[in-house]
């Protein structure tokens, strides 16, 4: 057996998300190998999510990054705290990829898969491992203009430490290896029997617009309940756990159900901030999406960017949010988005780690 150590951001579910699809995918495809995964904030669900896989995957807790601050009741990065968080966090950087380092050797792993935590990455490179990213973004490309530049150079050094990238849809940065490979999207399987069920229980009748309204499990905006959007038309929302909404017409999400891209591929609509996690789910269940426009994040311009490049979404602004009603006219436009073809960009990525994995003595 060959260990692979799997470090996952610790910024919401959207990594752990993707990364559950590739985990599932590798196991799947190599009996041969076993999987450590290296994270904390969503470390029950990731758990759950890969349960029947027994002791073929370990889980071990670590904080892996520190990702976004966000102001109070907003959407928008806390630019102060956000410097004070990474500062703390590379101020005691020697410590914990020294930490990194003896587990790695401990655990004789081969190989370090990262999404996208810099300290996986420079782990390995001081075992002398082999290292493959999986993002569509590096959170250097994600602090550019947020974040001290002497932070930022830090972060630099610890991305070129990388052995093998492979860069996501709507990737916009540097290559930071000569080593690297462009995956479109890809996401957890959906299950038709269980869109068809969630789709029967919230619209029976079938005369009504299913509309995921999805901000991320680590946004938490409190004046949602006055947003003209659930006043909409012959229209039943679906929304998080961590949404605070009451409404006739809003259905939250089970905590317990682990598998979301389900209740993704039911709805009609989805409309989200640009997680790169919850818009390959939305793709892959063909429903069609409406993003809001974060023009501070460089990672949501970028894949805003690719996004209307190749007509797969409509924009809103952030302004225009508190305003937004689902509408004929709305509807129509969302109908005439483009259906994104996905080419088995799973299977192409999953396949490329293994022959890495396997190409280490």
């Amino acid at each position: 057996m060959k260990t692979i150590a799997y470090y996952i951001s610790d910024y919401g579910y959207g990594h752990a998300g993707r990364s559950i699809a590739v985990i599932r995918q590798l196991l799947n495809a190599d009996a041969h190998i076993k999987l450590i995964v290296c994270h904390s904030f969503a470390l029950g669900f990731v758990k759950e999510s890969l349960k029947e896989y027994g002791n073929r995957v370990y889980f071990r807790e670590v904080a892996t990054d520190v990702g976004y601050v966000l102001h109070d009741d907003s959407l928008e990065p806390d630019v102060n705290v956000l410097n004070e968080k990474v500062q703390t966090w590379i101020a005691e950087w020697d410590y914990l990829c020294k930490q990194e380092k003896q587990f790695l050797e401990d655990c004789e792993v081969v190989s370090v898969i990262s999404d996208i935590s810099p300290l996986g990455i420079a782990a390995a490179y001081e075992v002398k491992i082999s290292s493959i990213a999986i993002s569509n973004f590096t959170w250097h490309g994600a602090y550019t203009d947020l974040i001290d530049m002497k932070l930022l150079a830090f972060l630099e050094k610890q991305y070129e430490k990388v052995t093998f990238f492979f860069e996501l849809a709507g990737y916009n940065e540097r290559h930071w290896s000569s080593s690297y490979q462009q995956v479109g999207f890809f996401s957890r399987n959906i299950s038709d029997s269980e869109v068809k069920r969630i789709q029967r229980e919230l619209n029976p009748n079938k005369n009504k617009s299913i509309i995921f309204f999805g901000l991320g499990m680590k946004v938490d905006v409190k004046t949602l309940q006055d947003f003209k959007l659930w006043d909409s038309q012959n229209c039943v929302f679906l929304v998080s756990q961590n949404v605070s909404i009451n409404a006739h017409n809003v259905v939250k999400v089970p905590l317990s159900y682990t598998e979301s891209q389900n209740y993704l591929a039911a709805a009609d609509v989805v409309i989200t901030k640009a997680g790169w996690g919850m818009i390959s789910e939305a793709l892959a269940g063909s429903s069609s999406l409406l993003l809001i426009n974060r023009q501070s994040m460089q990672e949501d311009r970028n894949t805003i960017r690719y996004m209307t490049e190749h007509s797969l979404c409509k924009v809103i602004s952030q302004e225009e949010l508190p305003f937004l009603k689902v509408t004929e006219s709305l509807s129509e436009q969302l109908n005439a988005l483009t259906i994104y073809q996905s080419d088995n960009e799973l299977n192409k990525l999953t396949d490329k780690i293994i022959k890495i994995v396997n190409e280490v003595q």
